[in-house]
Formats: structure tokens, sequence, C-alpha cells
């Protein structure tokens, strides 16, 4: 009996806003006893604003796992870059001959918050809902709050080589991979959606088994590959296609799916 979903919001759930069908799947889903969560590479303040559509009661993981919130909104668990790991990573970002700082944008994702060094519209993901600190990449310390630290690029290629370079260089226990087209992003090694989940089942006594997991992107490869039943959507990349269980159009028809598959093992 699958009791909990966990569900990507960009490119997943949220395209230009959340479909008045995948609402009412949604709320379906509750109704059926199915908790409904959500796991995204976005911060705590993005994601909030965005499910006003979707009153959540369920469990919100943002940055890709490093932060982690009940349905009251309260931070339960989160893991964070260290000043000498980040020092790292702008070390990196700063000694290469091909980044060009006004294209190839840093971010780090801090408090809850984005801050970037410089504006960082000319992505789409980023159109909005950062702070720009010029000065963010000098200071002595972090305070333990930087979960996550991303760089923005509209040069594929280019991408895949930040990729490679920082998998070389870096060996301090960091994870570093493509969140989507124009993004990379470098976490604390183990953080991941499905870690995430992991511990979210380990609190309320839920077997893996009986949870659905819903993505788009590499990002939720974690989480779609390591749960016997999981969607991707029909228009996710091939390498997110292929660890997935099931595709789907919509949210709301793997929800239907998931009903179905219940009301079925349960008569």
């Amino acid at each position: 009996m699958i009791k909990d979903i966990f569900c990507d919001l960009d490119g997943t759930l949220y395209r230009d806003g959340i479909s008045p069908k995948d609402i009412e799947a949604i709320n379906e889903a509750r109704l059926n006893g199915i908790n409904f969560n959500i796991a995204t590479g976005r911060v705590y303040k993005h994601s909030v604003n965005i499910l006003k559509e979707v009153a959540s009661g369920g469990y919100l993981i943002c940055e890709n796992g490093s932060y982690i919130y009940d349905p009251d909104g309260n931070s339960i668990h989160k893991t964070s870059l260290t000043d000498e790991q980040i020092k790292k990573i702008i070390e990196i970002y700063k000694s290469l001959d091909y980044i060009d700082p006004s294209d190839d944008v840093i971010y780090f994702k801090y408090e809850g918050q984005i801050i970037m060094t410089r504006d960082g519209s000319s992505a789409d993901y980023f159109t909005k809902g950062y702070e720009v600190d010029e000065s963010f990449m000098d200071r002595d310390s972090y305070d333990n709050k930087v979960g996550n630290i991303g760089i923005l690029s509209p040069d594929k290629n280019k991408l895949n080589r930040l990729v490679e370079r920082y998998r070389e260089d870096l060996n301090m226990d960091l994870e570093v991979y493509l969140s989507s087209e124009t993004t990379i992003n470098i976490v604390p090694a183990h953080v991941s959606k499905f870690e995430a989940i992991k511990y979210i089942c380990k609190k309320e006594n839920t077997a893996l088994n009986e949870v659905v997991t819903i993505g788009d992107s590499p990002n939720d490869i974690s989480m779609l590959k390591n749960i016997k039943m999981s969607f991707a959507m029909d228009d996710a990349m091939d390498i997110v296609k292929k660890e997935a269980t099931f595709s789907a159009p919509s949210v709301a028809d793997a929800i239907k799916m998931v009903i179905d598959y219940n009301e079925e093992i349960g008569g």
C-alpha cells in the first residue's frame, strides 16, 4: 500500500504554475489517505511561495536534500557545506580561464535564500527571487548556513566541463552534478532527495516500498532509481526516464495510477 508521494517541483508539478488538474489530483490522493510531499532543489522561501495554491500538509525537502521541513514548516534536518569546502569551490571557480562571470554566475543557497555575486537573470531559472551580494565570496565564514552551491551557464558544454573539473578537484566529501539544462549543483556528500526521503521514512516508520516518487531532472535520479514505484515525466531527459519505473504526462496521471494501485491491492 502506498502511503506517501514525494514530488519534484520545477518541470514536474510546477510548470509556469500548478495546473488545476494536478491540484485536484493531490487533493484526491489525500482523501485516499496518501500523504503528498515535495522534494525540490529550490530554497524554502521559493518553495513555500509556489505551494500557496497547494496547502502542502506534507514534508518539504529543499536544496536537493540539504534541508528538510516538517508539515508545520519547522526545519528538522540540515546538512551544510564547511567554510573550507566553500572556499575551495570559489577558488576553482575563480581560477578557470573559460569562466565568464557575467554569463557563468555562481550562486549560494544561504539560510533559505539565494545569494548571487552578480545579476543572474539571464538564466530563466533565476529571473527573480534572489539577492545580489558582490562581496559574498570574500567572507571569512559562512556560519554553517550554505547547503548548496550552484553555477548557472547558458553553455551546456561548459557545464559539463565544470562538472568534470569539480569532480576531479574536490576530494572533500562533495557531490557534483547537473541539476538542469543550465545549472550544476555542489552539495555535501550523501545529500540527495533520496537520502532525505529515507530520513523522513525512518522518522515516520514508513517502508520505502510504501513510497512513490515523481520527477523530471537529473537531480531527481536518486529518488527515482531507488524507489520501486517511480514516475518520470514524459518529456524528461532520457537519462532520467530510464531510471524510473514508469513515465507519465502529468503529476495527476501518476497520482491516478497510485490510487488505482492502492485500490487494486487493497481489494
